[in-house]
């Protein structure tokens, strides 16, 4: 099939308008969302600025002090090995199961975020508000979401990358070497002493990561802002006047989505008791096929189903997607709905590239993107959007007989 006419060189256009430091609280950040609310009120949307104040750096020192921990756990170990090997596994799989917090992304890490703060943002809603009987609610709600903040780190993403796969392979390393010592087999000091040393070297760099605004954000995630702007032009007239449609934009998202969490926080209530899907956009534009992030943490899925509708869309159009599980320790706006039980899949775009590894650095700049991959994540984006659209009216006729379906039991 055809894909449907959408302008990647004006989505792209779109993005260059955002391309510029813009970290949560900034000058920058508010001319942000100035940007995207004039970009939401143009597709004739109801526009409202949802604002919010947190505190990110109990998170920063929690993550310290884990990271640090966990690589004085490691460090014991080694030393413990030759002589008590079984009190050594103990203290590794110590340091093991409090990196899998970190990696994991647990739902009650949320906590940490709850409270206000120095830090003050927007998260920008467009509504197109469904128009049913009387004052019956929406028969669905569908949201398509891309956050509009962009941040500097003060290690790049080969830095980030590259130490926590050097953690994570030295700390399985020297469980193995521990565990077969356990069991009688022989071991050198070299043996203990290079994975352990890798490991906590690695754990050691990562705990001095800082956030700053040095980073235009052009990959992230002014293309991703951009396709949203274009598809809220285009949707309101293609989806059934009886579902709710709204476009979220995001604050925060780059401080481990807390404008996410706090919209959800805000706004979950008021979704239960009928079909609610999430398409979240972030990270496209970079050429190559159209990336599916459907699991996250230590592999939980975000939805099979919706990943099954992104797949037969593609396929529809001969267009090429890849599944991808996102990297431990990375967060998108997908992950606090996956926690509320709303079903959801982020879009993105690409392979390893010097596009990749500019993000979160300076040189994250808007030409980065490439129209024709924008216009193929929008594409799939629309499709994604009009088929949930499509089955959503018998799924919501059932309820009134049937208990709410997977992507409709939301969690306060």
């Amino acid at each position: 099939m055809k894909a449907p006419a959408i302008s990647g060189r004006s989505i792209y256009d779109r993005a260059q308008e955002l391309a510029f430091p813009r970290y949560p609280g900034t000058v920058g950040d508010r001319r942000a969302i100035e940007i995207v609310r004039s970009w939401f009120e143009a597709a004739e949307l109801e526009v409202r600025e949802e604002g919010f104040s947190y505190d990110v750096r109990p998170a920063f020192r929690a993550l310290r002090v884990l990271l640090l921990g966990c690589a004085a756990l490691i460090a014991a170990s080694a030393l413990a090995a030759p002589d008590r090997p079984g009190v050594a596994l103990a203290l590794v799989t110590a340091a093991v199961l409090g990196g899998g917090v970190f990696l994991s992304w647990v739902p009650w890490l949320e906590t940490i975020y709850r409270l206000d703060g120095p830090t003050q943002t927007v998260n920008v809603v467009g509504t197109r508000r469904a128009r049913t009987p009387g004052s019956s609610p929406p028969v669905a709600t569908l949201i398509l979401m891309a956050h509009h903040d962009s941040k500097s780190q003060s290690l790049t993403l080969p830095w980030r990358a590259g130490a926590t796969l050097a953690a994570i392979f030295g700390v399985l390393v020297l469980a193995g070497v521990e565990l077969s010592a356990v069991f009688g087999a022989a071991m050198s000091t070299a043996v203990l002493f290079v994975p352990a040393s890798v490991a906590c070297a690695a754990l050691a760099l990562l705990a001095t990561l800082r956030s700053g605004n040095l980073s235009p954000g052009g990959v992230d995630n002014a293309g991703a802002v951009a396709i949203l702007a274009e598809l809220a032009k285009n949707l309101t007239a293609e989806v059934s006047d009886e579902i709710e449609l709204l476009f979220l934009s995001p604050g925060a998202e780059e401080d481990h989505m807390v404008g996410a969490m706090r919209w959800l926080d805000r706004h979950a209530g008021e979704l239960r008791g009928r079909p609610v899907f999430a398409v979240n956009i972030d990270g496209a534009g970079i050429p190559g096929p159209v990336v599916l992030l459907e699991r996250y943490g230590l592999g939980r899925r975000f939805s099979a189903r919706m990943s099954a509708v992104a797949r037969a869309a593609a396929a529809e159009f001969d267009m090429k997607v890849r599944g991808a599980l996102l990297p431990p320790g990375m967060g998108v706006d997908a992950i606090p709905f996956a926690h509320r039980g709303i079903e959801s899949l982020t879009l993105a775009s690409g392979s390893l590239s010097p596009a990749v590894l500019a993000v979160h650095s300076r040189h994250d700049r808007g030409e980065n993107l490439e129209p024709r991959a924008l216009a193929d994540v929008a594409v799939l984006a629309r499709a994604i959007i009009l088929h949930l659209a499509k089955v959503a009216r018998p799924q919501a006729d059932s309820n009134s007989a049937q208990a709410a379906p997977a992507g409709s039991r939301i969690k306060a």
